[in-house]
């Protein structure tokens, strides 16, 4: 059967080639966001100086292009939910209630882990001094503080993901019902507050409980799910596609290179939003194209064998690739040489130690490992 040719069947179950290109795409979302994560600008402590060259590409390896993929995930996400629903509460019960294991349950426990880490590291008179963040300072915050962090802001910061799906699970029977009674134009309704960067405010001040790029494009799945949209288009377009999403990638990462603002400045305060909503619209259609042409090799054995430790090594690679990178910055100072050398010893180091630590776990206590997963992996 040819990618053109797939669809879904009238019972509801999903292609196995399209489920394996969706568990693909998966683990190269995970790929992507500890790639984003690495490099040392990501640091307000780090030495800024950059060529202007070397500042495109780097951010347009590191943050134009691997948020197309995250995007992806998102949309990802809202279809597997709302595949083969049938509005029923308890098939939403059900739902609810296994992406809660799954989802939640890790973010808890990984969210504590990183609160127990810091608290060690800061009681120790030679790492204290890498911490001073006043926000990761939880030696002198109080319980109630600390707990407020746990959920809102957590030290694996890469955690608000999952936080941000759950959400939208809770939501899933009203989108759904959206979805159901309003298709495309509930996409419509999303894309201003979407465009605006607007989300649902958290406790924790700037801190948000949901973000506008998670409800907008897990709707986006939500509805090829709900409307049994058609999944394949023809291969054929995917040069044009890769060629306009690497135009609009690399205009953002030009202007992230010449920008003014410090890398924390709040996303909506800058005019990078523009191009930041933009490479996503372009983009992840983008790759969902292009994946038939170029990416079908992520579907070998060896990489859905990696793929087993993709949800591992997203909640372990953080603080663990910040307690790398900061003394590898510390160390090499500045210049493009030193840049490169400490991001890819930074994403090296980090995948390495990941894999190994994942690797020995499910050897090990295959039960441990599945259980800090949420129930994947056994």
């Amino acid at each position: 059967m040819t990618p053109s040719a797939l669809r879904l069947s009238v019972d509801n179950a999903l292609d196995p080639l399209i489920s394996l290109k969706l568990r693909a795409l998966s683990l190269l979302g995970i790929i992507m966001v500890v790639v984003g994560h690495a490099p040392s600008y990501r640091d307000p402590e780090a030495p800024s100086e950059r060529s202007i060259p070397f500042a495109i590409v780097e951010r347009l390896l590191t943050d134009a292009l691997p948020r197309i993929v995250v995007m992806m995930f998102f949309a990802v996400s809202g279809f597997l939910l709302l595949f083969g629903h049938d509005g029923s509460w308890a098939t939403h019960r059900r739902k609810i209630w296994s992406r809660t294991r799954s989802l939640m349950g890790p973010f808890v426990l990984w969210s504590l882990l990183g609160i127990l880490l810091y608290l060690v590291l800061q009681s120790l008179p030679w790492a204290e001094g890498f911490f001073k963040n006043p926000s990761r300072r939880f030696v002198d915050k109080s319980i109630g503080e600390i707990a407020l962090s746990l959920m809102f802001d957590p030290v694996p910061y890469q955690l608000w993901f999952l936080r941000d799906l759950w959400v939208m699970v809770l939501l899933s029977p009203l989108l759904r019902w959206l979805l159901q009674r309003f298709g495309f134009w509930v996409v419509v309704m999303l894309a201003v507050p979407h465009l605006l960067d607007l989300g649902l405010p958290s406790p924790v001040r700037g801190m948000r409980l949901l973000t506008g790029d998670t409800y907008f494009w897990f709707t986006i799945g939500g509805l090829f799910a709900v409307k049994h949209l058609p999944l394949t288009y023809s291969s054929r377009w995917a040069p044009w596609w890769l060629s306009a999403a690497m135009l609009v990638a690399i205009g953002r990462a030009w202007g992230l290179a010449h920008s003014p603002y410090p890398v924390d400045t709040p996303l909506a305060k800058t005019s990078d939003i523009y191009w930041f909503k933009f490479v996503h619209i372009v983009g992840v259609p983008a790759l969902w194209v292009c994946y038939d042409r170029w990416l079908r090799w992520m579907e070998r054995p060896l990489w859905m064998q990696i793929s087993s430790y993709a949800f591992f090594v997203f909640v372990a690679h953080e603080p663990l690739m910040t307690m790398l990178r900061k003394p590898l910055i510390l160390w090499l100072g500045k210049g493009d040489e030193m840049h490169a050398i400490e991001f890819f010893l930074t994403l090296g180091g980090t995948f390495a130690l990941v894999l190994l630590a994942g690797w020995l776990l499910r050897r090990v206590a295959p039960l441990v490992f599945s259980f800090v997963c949420g129930g994947r992996g056994q």
